[in-house]
């Protein structure tokens, strides 16, 4: 297997240099033909970064003699932002899109691609139908070209003529006006939705993205009932250069939390852990209280160095507190601490690794991270990532925004908010190191 991220991309460039047209995300086989269809099924491949070449050099013989237009992406990294579901969830997993000529040359391609493929795993494409039980082949039914694209969101003209919206949504694979082709041989249906294990009813959806979804539930094992959070954990979802995916974090969440709440640091109590469908969850305790404050709000409202200081003071011991057992956190952020009459709690630690570790794969959110750690491969031991962490947080409490990266910039920062000198030496230490 590759050693790094930039090997499988120069590889992935080797594969698809010969394809002959390419957009900024996209490179096709083919051009389109006045015959091609505007809509039709369309087949998905999944695949992670690990397995796409792989997946790729198997198939593009079979598809290029067939002279069938299909798509890939440009790059590995587009491959990973879309499997994150950041930019679009009903898009995770979609590696390799077909686009058959006739229904016969779909159902065709999709027995030939599964047996071609059985071997190998992707992420499971959130919208689309599975042909068979753990195949990487999905279908749906969907425009191929829109407002003079190749694909995307269209419109659908039913047999009667009546135009639909060409949706990426449960239940929308199949419209109602057509009959499902492979439904003979595609996997069993899925379990109702809703409830999950003997005991817990999801009954809302706090995220989604390719490693897994979080939600809230009732635990019907307790009388009366109680909430909980369930977070999931997907195999192949949002796999790393590592070979860690959703199922593995989940795993690892769990015993980072257990080994905290030993110690005594305010995290959240595991009350369960199963595995179902081949899936991962992890059942939290729902604390109670509400986020230092929020990702869509930006910044603290009314900053000061006072309220700097006070959350810097709240912070700082709980952090060297986890770092006395031996881990760093890495999800410092405002989001992940929630504040209530008990005082602060910590929440989201399955990017957590021991202090000394330096084989574990970048983990951060954006502005939290210090520059130039964003896609370093080798980490550094220490509490770096944490300590960085903190400063962003303090400065956005002392002056309402994001520290500069320049020290002369931060100084006016300071001498405008009359930040006193033994706070700013807290900040510059953390935001710089000693």
């Amino acid at each position: 297997m590759p050693e790094s991220g930039q090997e499988l991309e120069r590889g992935w460039q080797q594969e698809v240099s010969a394809l002959p047209l390419a957009n900024e995300v996209w490179r096709y086989s083919r051009a389109l033909l006045p015959g091609d269809p505007t809509q039709g099924w369309k087949i998905h491949l999944s695949a992670s970064p690990l397995s796409a070449a792989e997946l790729f050099a198997r198939v593009r013989p079979l598809l290029t003699a067939a002279d069938i237009l299909f798509k890939v992406p440009q790059t590995m990294g587009i491959l990973v932002e879309m499997n994150s579901g950041l930019p679009r969830f009903s898009q995770v997993g979609k590696f390799l899109t077909l686009y058959p000529r006739s229904t016969t040359e779909a159902l065709k391609f999709a027995a030939l691609l599964h047996r071609l493929t059985r071997d190998l795993r992707g992420p499971e494409i959130p919208f689309d139908k599975r042909y068979r039980r753990n195949s990487i082949v999905y279908y749906r039914y969907g425009a191929f070209r829109s407002k003079g694209k190749r694909s995307g969101d269209g419109t659908l003209r039913d047999p009667a003529g009546k135009m639909h919206r060409d949706q990426r949504a449960a239940g929308c694979a199949v419209p109602l006006w057509l009959e499902d082709p492979f439904q003979k041989a595609r996997a069993r249906p899925p379990r109702p939705r809703g409830r999950i294990g003997l005991d817990y009813l999801a009954f809302r959806t706090l995220s989604q993205r390719g490693k897994g979804g979080v939600y809230e539930a009732l635990d019907l094992s307790v009388s009366p009932a109680r909430r909980v959070i369930l977070k999931e954990g997907r195999p192949q979802g949002e796999i790393d250069f590592r070979g860690r995916d959703g199922y593995a974090r989940v795993r690892h969440e769990g015993r980072v939390l257990r080994r905290l709440d030993r110690r005594g640091l305010p995290v959240p109590k595991v009350m369960a852990e199963f595995g179902q469908g081949g899936k991962r969850f992890l059942v939290l305790e729902k604390l109670s209280g509400r986020p230092l404050f929020s990702e869509k709000r930006g910044q603290p409202a009314n900053p000061s160095w006072r309220r700097a200081e006070k959350i810097l003071d709240q912070l700082q011991p709980l952090l060297a507190r986890i770092h006395a057992t031996g881990w760093i956190w890495r999800d410092c952020k405002p989001s992940h601490i929630l504040i209530g009459r008990g005082g602060l709690h910590l929440i989201d630690f399955e990017g957590a690794c021991r202090i000394d570790d330096t084989t574990a794969p970048p983990w951060s959110s954006p502005n939290y991270i210090r520059p130039g750690k964003k896609r370093s491969l080798a980490r550094r031991r220490g509490t770096w990532e944490d300590d960085y962490a903190l400063g962003v947080i303090a400065f956005q409490f002392l002056a309402g925004e994001f520290p500069s990266l320049q020290a002369r910039e931060r100084e006016c920062v300071y001498r405008r908010e009359a930040c006193a000198g033994a706070l700013r030496d807290r900040l510059e230490r953390l935001l710089v190191g000693p």
